[in-house]
């Protein structure tokens, strides 16, 4: 299944959770992250991610609570800024669960989250951008080279 026409495959991303969450937590490669998603704006790039995703980045901020880096009135509000960045959310389905197990193949992975990621951009043919360069390292040694480390940009 694609969701995408043809004339707009070249002009989708993929994220993963960790990189929104650095782009809105105040912390010190914040503005790495945060000029990423105004390139993609500027480039009117349509920016996806699979549905568990929120849970997975609220979860990240629950995190920065939990280890008193941000306050619960901040992730409240980064919360916010997370649904602002207008990510189209891509329901998980049978298939693209099983590409995902294909994908944690590759890149040894026991768990198929990030996988899933890497098997949303496949399908939509898209660029995928992580904040997690291990992650970014496996799927380009798999062979994914439209896998991105957003630190190196």
């Amino acid at each position: 299944m694609n969701y995408l026409p043809e004339w707009e495959a070249s002009r989708a991303i993929v994220i993963d959770a960790n990189i929104a969450v650095n782009a809105i937590i105040p912390i010190e490669v914040a503005p790495i992250y945060l000029a990423c998603f105004a390139k993609w704006q500027d480039e009117r790039a349509a920016i996806y991610a699979p549905a568990f995703w929120l849970a997975e980045a609220a979860s990240a901020i629950r995190q920065y609570v939990y280890r008193k880096a941000i306050t619960s009135s901040e992730a409240h509000s980064a919360v916010r800024r997370i649904f602002a960045l207008q990510v189209e959310v891509v329901p998980l389905d049978e298939e693209l669960c099983q590409h995902a197990l294909d994908w944690a193949a590759k890149i040894q992975h026991s768990k198929i989250y990030d996988s899933l990621y890497l098997a949303l951009a496949e399908r939509l043919r898209a660029e995928f951008w992580t904040a997690d360069k291990k992650l970014a390292d496996a799927a380009r040694a798999a062979g994914a080279r439209w896998a991105h480390f957003a630190g190196e940009t």
